[in-house]
């Protein structure tokens, strides 16, 4: 009711119409700085932080780590260049993996410790 009164009043005044429309400009702008802001914020830059810690995770393989794989867990035997592994995932039985295709890394610490929980559960 009163807006469209307002509206009405500035339609006829000109030096009013071009300052209304220069904020409507800045107030977009500023709008998608802010989506801009919190995409990144949310979304960018912890997705980042995950895959720079996978690249860190990754390039520490050395020969005798298991690691999982496309749900297999394998130990290394060896390391055949930059970007394969050699994998015994049991006895006997090697395979090619890719470095990259690599999804968890897990440490001997971590082995011990579940295998001596499941020994005290057990007792």
């Amino acid at each position: 009711m009163f807006i469209t009164s307002a509206m009405a009043q500035v339609a006829n005044q000109p030096e009013a119409q071009e300052a209304v429309n220069s904020f409507s400009g800045m107030r977009t702008f500023i709008q998608l700085a802010l989506i801009f802001i919190i995409f990144y914020l949310f979304l960018i830059r912890p997705q980042q932080k995950r895959v720079k810690e996978h690249e860190k995770i990754l390039n520490a393989i050395e020969k005798g780590t298991q690691v999982v794989f496309g749900g297999i867990i394998g130990k290394v035997v060896q390391i055949l260049n930059e970007q394969e592994l050699l994998v015994e995932i049991s006895t006997g039985v090697q395979i090619k993996v890719l470095r990259s295709h690599v999804s968890q890394v897990i440490r001997e610490m971590e082995v011990t410790d579940k295998s001596k929980k499941q020994q005290l559960e057990k007792e």
